[in-house]
């Protein structure tokens, strides 16, 4: 059928290619989107592996589990799931020291003119003994230090803008829960390994692709979830690759599972720097998950494993696996009738979990965006320029932790502290230095809060406060920044146990109560 407007045909018949989390996600997510007016098969393969160490997300998942139907107690049992209040980064600016990268707000603006972290910048100048740090202004501070969690549902409720979550999950899981849900929507998953894609030699649109038994799966539009192969966007459709391995160095990773360490469930994710690159650690309900990124540059795989056991906590759960990657992004992740999602498209190292994040964001861009027809090159254009903007901007926030370093002990951290940064990150790290005021507008997805926890956290503090703070008398302020300080300590005391918590939102031992 040809729509006689474009002379195009309409999608009707959608192919994703691999499973995984990104594959699944996709179809949970279009199967609910796009109902039953187009067609959805996933083409996979049992015999190739898949990365699966993404367990760590940041808040809009919960959006995406809305979208997609996901039952939260169903959600929480069937892929081992934690919840998230924030990242505990510790040794990154200097040795022995820790901050928190919290989701929530701020306890309390002083005025609508100037945020807080200009007041607390104020308050510094007082030199109060026992003055709090920048971190304990958040709830998530003292929740984290507690292993304490809650949400209160009530819409626009003090507790939800102040601790926010996300979750930690067993990635592998959410995928195959995932697949539940689309496969009975009506996605059809077939077995099978891609050998190789026809292209029109007219369009250069890929019309179906082969497989090594000979089969062909034919469709108007295509998802690439093949991970770092990049099949049909990088084999096929030949899509540049953006490198930034100048900007990030690390290009290895050491993972494996543990047993838990302690019956306490810690709500968030810590990030250990090391001498060479840094160590996650990911508490789920029944493991941990580990791994230690770092840059073959300046470690060989030999000392990165003896460094990444030499700080395990909890029994190793089968052998460390070696993963290799390029950091960087296909150019433009939606081409001719191909778009890439997940490591197809490109690849951020987990430092901040937005791995699945840019998955769930170019899903919703592509279901707003959605063409009549395979050719739509507005639709094409505006996703590739928006998809643009955002990898930049993530990809900034993640060098800034590499850069704004003091650490001088090896020569990966020297390396770091006095390499080049892109122009974006320049100018916003020049801006910030001058009085505290921040580069970033509400398109960006780290917003002020995340960006003041990463630079006052790792010590880069402005020449002076803002100056509307000269108004008010530093004493005073820094006796309500104390204030502010002592009633977050007080509200989290009260927060129920974390592990407790899930096992009642979970359905293990009834309803959760109130906050």
């Amino acid at each position: 059928m040809t729509d006689a407007r474009r002379g195009t045909r309409p999608i009707r018949k959608l192919l994703i290619v691999g499973g995984g989390s990104a594959g699944w996600m996709a179809a949970a997510f279009l199967s609910r989107a796009l109902g039953r007016t187009v067609a959805i098969e996933l083409v996979e393969s049992d015999d190739i592996g898949i990365v699966g160490v993404g367990e760590a997300t940041i808040p809009p998942i919960r959006e995406f589990n809305r979208l997609a139907g996901v039952d939260e107690a169903e959600f929480l049992r069937a892929t081992d799931a934690t919840y998230k209040i924030g990242i505990q980064f510790e040794n990154w600016g200097r040795q022995d020291e820790r901050y928190i990268h919290a989701f929530g707000h701020t306890a309390q603006e002083l005025d609508a003119l100037v945020p807080l972290h200009h007041w607390w910048l104020l308050g510094r100048e007082a030199e109060s003994s026992g003055y709090p740090k920048w971190e304990d202004m958040f709830l998530g501070r003292v929740a984290a230090d507690e292993n304490r969690f809650a949400i209160d549902q009530r819409p626009g409720s003090e507790l939800s803008r102040l601790l926010p979550h996300a979750y930690h999950f067993d990635a592998l899981a959410y995928g195959r829960y995932l697949r539940s849900l689309a496969e009975s929507r009506g996605v059809m998953r077939t077995e099978g390994r891609i050998a190789h894609a026809h292209r029109n030699g007219e369009s250069g649109d890929i019309t179906q692709v082969a497989l090594e038994d000979g089969r062909e799966l034919a469709a108007d539009f295509f998802i690439d979830c093949s991970g770092f192969r990049s099949l049909l966007l990088g084999d096929a459709m030949k899509e540049e690759f953006d490198d930034w391995s100048n900007y990030l160095p690390a290009d290895c990773a050491v993972v494996v599972q543990t047993d838990p360490a302690s019956e306490a469930i810690a709500p968030f994710t810590r990030a250990i720097a090391h001498e060479t690159g840094w160590q996650w650690n990911i508490p789920l309900q029944s493991r941990t998950g580990n791994g230690h990124v770092y840059s073959s540059r300046f470690s060989s795989d030999e000392d990165a494993l003896a460094r990444f056991l030499a700080n395990l906590t909890g029994t190793p759960k089968g052998e460390p696996r070696v993963l290799r990657f390029a950091t960087g992004r296909r150019r433009n992740p939606w081409s001719g009738n191909v778009l890439g999602l997940g490591l197809a498209a490109g690849f951020l190292e987990p430092l901040e979990s937005t791995s699945i994040h840019l998955v769930q964001s170019g899903l919703e861009r592509f279901v707003k965006l959605f063409p009549g027809h395979a050719g739509a090159s507005r639709e094409r254009d505006h996703f590739n320029r928006q998809s643009e903007a955002e990898w930049l901007q993530v990809r900034d926030f993640i060098i800034a932790h590499y850069k704004v370093t003091q650490r001088q002990d090896s020569e990966f951290w020297r390396h770091c502290a006095a390499m080049e940064v892109p122009d974006s990150l320049a100018a916003s790290l020049d801006l910030w230095q001058a009085h505290g005021s921040l580069a970033i507008d509400g398109g960006h997805l780290f917003q002020q809060t995340s960006w003041t926890s990463l630079l006052i956290g790792q010590n880069l503090l402005p020449d002076s406060p803002h100056p509307l703070t000269a108004r008010a008398d530093a004493g005073a302020i820094a006796s309500r920044i104390a204030h502010i300080a002592q009633s977050l300590r007080q509200s989290g005391a009260r927060l129920p146990d974390h592990r407790r918590f899930i096992e009642q939102a979970s359905g293990v031992s009834g309803n959760p109560a109130p906050a």
